[in-house]
């Protein structure tokens, strides 16, 4: 008996140890597929994330600007050049081709061309339906609303004139300079144009110290027909003193440019080579860059003096889309255009991008980007009608397309 319970307890604890191992072993096979089939998932799991990491979704996600800006000017036909619609349209395909529809397109003044009639007389309601047809055969999306018209001085004051003034927007505003009420043509041969230019340059100084003390952060482009910068049409060579007064807008400008970003556009001077020293149809100055501007007195009717200023905001001739001539009507009229050759004649659109950090201005013709500014000349018109008066040293360098401008951060 004792020795069957012997055999009993020997045989019982032979089958728990066996059962203990067998046990042992289960759990040690299931511990180790249930670490591989852990470690396979984990393994999944990963590529599959960095198949959808944010660094790639985001390096393959299309980048785009905050807001697109089409600017032009001096819609106006001449003998011997493409109609305006036809060279607007070419430009805008260009552009069409290189970016998305524009959000804004802005029209810098001078709709009609008439010789005797440039003094805010004209209607520019046809030219401008044709800039809205235009623009909308090649950006469908675009709405009238989008379309934003400035004055100028051959441009009555009609219903599709913008107001004077800041015009706002989601990304960007647009501060409105009229020409025949706000900042006119002519200024030392009309009387009473001292005095709009100098209620002008204190409402602009109001809205921009307004603007500075909210601590606004979107780009400002300022959106005029008449330019800032001294031109023999400034001095006693010619008649108007035009722009006589422009020191007075400048100044406003330029300080606001220290803490806000500001763009001024301008159109005006596709005619007689008055530009020829900056560069004739492509204008462009940069921050930090130099300007010459027309000293005054009251009692002046012209200036042949100026003062050199450093630029605090970016400044640039928007592009002309009807024609540019380094010439006047006499000399076309005579035939002798082609012998008056000199800086760029090419008409142009530009286009601004709005990031958050930077604007890139691009300049575009017929046939694709152009510079933005061209390498300055003596102007021809007249035997050299700017000859010892403007020196070498203030002539253009050329500048390419496109040029980045670094916004100020938010304050």
């Amino acid at each position: 008996m004792d020795t069957r319970r012997e055999a009993d307890s020997k045989y019982l604890l032979r089958r728990g140890i066996t059962g203990i191992i067998l046990i042992l072993i289960l759990l040690f096979a299931c511990g180790c597929g249930t670490k591989t089939d852990q470690d396979q998932q984990t393994q999944q799991t990963t590529e599959a994330s960095r198949e959808t990491s944010p660094s790639q979704t985001q390096a393959e996600k299309p980048d785009e600007p905050l807001s697109t800006i089409f600017f032009a000017s001096d819609y106006q036909e001449e003998d011997g050049w493409p109609r305006p619609e036809e060279t607007l349209t070419g430009i805008l395909e260009t552009v069409s081709s290189e970016e998305e529809e524009p959000d804004e397109a802005v029209f810098l003044g001078d709709y009609t061309n008439d010789r005797s009639l440039h003094d805010y007389q004209l209607s520019p309601e046809d030219s401008i339906e044709e800039i809205r047809g235009a623009v909308k055969d090649v950006f469908p999306g675009m709405d009238e609303d989008q379309l934003l018209f400035i004055q100028g001085n051959h441009d009555q004051l009609t219903g599709s004139i913008a107001s004077s003034g800041l015009h706002e927007f989601d990304d960007f505003l647009i501060y409105v300079l009229n020409t025949e009420n706000d900042f006119p043509w002519k200024q030392g041969k009309v009387p009473g144009c001292l005095k709009k230019v100098k209620r002008s340059s204190a409402e602009m100084k109001e809205c921009f110290d307004q603007l500075i003390a909210a601590g606004e952060s979107r780009p400002v482009f300022i959106a005029g027909h008449v330019p800032l910068h001294y031109t023999a049409r400034t001095s006693s060579r010619h008649t108007t003193g035009d722009n006589l007064y422009s020191s007075l807008i400048f100044d406003v400008v330029n300080e606001a440019g220290r803490s806000l970003d500001i763009v001024y556009l301008f159109g005006h001077d596709h005619s007689k080579g008055w530009d020829c020293y900056l560069g004739g149809s492509s204008v462009y100055k940069g921050v930090g860059d130099s300007l010459i501007v027309p000293d005054f007195g009251e009692d002046d009717v012209n200036s042949d003096r100026y003062t050199e200023k450093e630029l605090a905001f970016t400044y640039l001739n928007g592009g002309y889309i009807g024609y540019y001539m380094n010439c006047g009507p006499e000399e076309l009229d005579a035939g002798a255009a082609d012998q008056y050759q000199a800086a760029d004649d090419r008409l142009t659109g530009t286009v601004c991008r709005v990031w958050p950090d930077r604007l890139e201005l691009i300049r575009y013709d017929t046939e694709g980007v152009h510079p933005l500014g061209w390498e300055g000349e003596g102007n021809p018109y007249k035997g050299g009608i700017d000859q010892g008066l403007i020196p070498d040293s203030c002539y253009s360098d050329r500048v390419e397309s496109p040029q980045v401008v670094d916004r100020h951060q938010l304050k």
